[in-house]
């Protein structure tokens, strides 16, 4: 196999993942404005059946971004191998962190416990986000 050129690897891999790192900005935003719009509409809404057309959007967006987060690792571990095992490996120290702290009486939940929490948020009438 011949090594791709400069221009080959930012043309294929560097310009695409530039576009993607922006879209996904974009998209942070969008969801930080709706995260604010939410907030308003969680106090005075009380029609279950939005509750769960909400719910299954949340749901489907939750599974895409894992699936992204997968391809995102995956996409590191070809391109960057020695940033792939230090990664890993951070995360398996962190988990086992976490496990050794599993009653501590930090407020702030570790971040995989963060994410799972938002994924699976069933809406309760007396919380106030």
């Amino acid at each position: 196999m011949t090594q791709a050129s400069q221009p080959e690897w930012e043309m294929a891999i560097v310009l695409p993942l530039g576009a993607i790192a922006n879209q996904l900005q974009r998209i942070e935003a969008q969801l930080r404005l709706l995260n604010m719009k939410a907030l308003g509409f969680a106090r005075d809404s009380d029609n279950h059946a939005l509750r769960r057309l909400v719910e299954g959007r949340l749901e489907q967006i939750g599974e895409t971004l894992e699936s992204v987060t997968t391809l995102v690792s995956d996409i590191g571990a070809n391109l960057l191998p020695d940033r792939a095992k230090v990664t890993r490996l951070s995360i398996d120290e962190e988990t086992a962190s976490i496990s050794a702290h599993s009653h501590r009486d930090d407020a702030r939940p570790a971040r995989d416990e963060r994410r799972s929490a938002h994924l699976v948020r069933k809406p309760h009438p007396d919380r106030d986000d």
